[in-house]
């Protein structure tokens, strides 16, 4: 039986009401996936994820469950929202960000983890077209390192995931409070400085797949920056991203 069908076949009796299984296999032949059910509204992300791992930990040999990366739990609410783009609170959910500033210039942020061999890796690329700001940084976590984070297999992808979207976070943040630094020595200070809401209320958003539409100049630093990581999954899926956008970008005629 294949790995993917073994495991849809233990979560399918773990309990559940009517659960909705998608799993699939990453880049490394590795498995990520969903589960949906209505218990979950009454479960706490410990209990969820307790029932999850305690199955597949029962039924799979170390060899599979080895392949297993994360599989996780939401409500049919939370899958619909996942479908149609994700809410703000879903930080270990979703590859996607963008920030727009004050002067409508915006950062895209891509994160991503996968599991390459025997290390796991992360990543963050930043880009801002307008600003010419684009930086890109790889965690790679060998055995000896997880073992010392004292991590669960099921807890290793979102904190991995987490530490790499908190990086990239802060070196926005980092890059907006140093404009309002610059701004700040022509006396403009608190809110007559426009970048003033960055010490109070920055926040990046979550984009759907859908919402990828990327410019000429943006899709050009995006794949200098993709050339230079490892086979993670989110390539294959900013390609089709770019490639959407290219066809878009050509469709545009300016009205005069």
């Amino acid at each position: 039986m294949d790995l993917i069908d073994k495991i849809n076949k233990i979560l399918s009796e773990i309990g559940l009401n009517a659960p909705i299984i998608d799993t699939h296999y990453d880049n490394q032949q590795n498995v990520v996936g969903h589960i949906t059910d209505e218990s979950f509204v009454k479960m706490s992300d410990e209990d969820a994820q307790s029932l999850i791992w305690t199955a597949l930990k029962k039924n799979l040999d170390s060899s599979e469950l080895i392949k297993v990366i994360a599989i996780f739990h939401e409500t049919p609410q939370e899958r619909i929202e996942r479908i149609q783009g994700y809410r703000t609170r879903d930080i270990k959910y979703s590859k996607y960000w963008y920030h727009q500033t004050p002067e409508m210039t915006k950062y895209w942020l891509f994160v991503d983890v996968a599991k390459i061999g025997e290390v796991y890796k992360t990543f963050f690329l930043i880009i801002n077209e307008r600003e010419g700001f684009n930086k890109g940084l790889t965690f790679v976590y060998e055995k000896d390192v997880l073992e010392f984070m004292e991590l669960e297999q099921n807890e290793i992808h979102k904190e991995l995931f987490v530490n790499a979207f908190s990086n990239g976070e802060v070196d926005i943040k980092m890059e907006l409070m140093n404009r309002y630094e610059k701004l700040s020595s022509q006396n403009l200070n608190g809110k007559a400085n426009r970048y003033w809401y960055v010490y109070e209320n920055f926040k990046l958003t979550p984009a759907s797949k859908s919402q990828l539409l990327f410019t000429e100049g943006e899709i050009s630093m995006i794949k200098n920056g993709l050339a230079q990581i490892d086979d993670f999954e989110i390539k294959n899926e900013l390609d089709v991203a770019m490639k959407k956008s290219e066809i878009f970008n050509k469709m545009k005629k300016e009205i005069k």
